[in-house]
């Protein structure tokens, strides 16, 4: 869910602004990522193991999902703990530029809701 920002109480000329230090602060990171990472446990195939015995399951092990498309999901573990660290990263980037582009968006909509242009060009 996006977080909602207080753009009624804000004059015009004071949401241009903040659009434009927005779209100046935009940058793409390289290494961003639009994926989750995903913890897992399991049970091994041996039956005389400790985790079919009730003990605990093996892990953690760390997989990328993305999903491409309907029914369409790239999935694949993550078997060190660099790939761990970069894919928390790009994650993490991705929500920023994520975060920036909704703000932009509310902005626009109550800069039309007001009956103003977007581009001040």
């Amino acid at each position: 869910m996006a977080r909602i920002h207080a753009t009624r109480r804000k004059s015009t000329l004071a949401l241009r602004q903040r659009k434009r230090w927005l779209l100046s602060q935009l940058n793409f990171f390289p290494d961003l990522l639009r994926a989750s990472l995903v913890e897992c446990f399991s049970r091994c195939g041996k039956s005389n193991c400790h985790c079919h015995q009730g003990g605990p399951k093996h892990g953690p092990f760390y997989f990328l999902t993305q999903c491409l498309a309907v029914g369409r999901i790239n999935k694949f573990l993550l078997k060190t703990p660099v790939q761990q660290k970069a894919c928390r990263e790009g994650i993490a980037h991705y929500r920023q530029v994520q975060e920036q582009m909704e703000e932009v968006s509310q902005i626009n909509a109550e800069l039309l809701r007001r009956g103003e242009v977007l581009c001040d060009e």
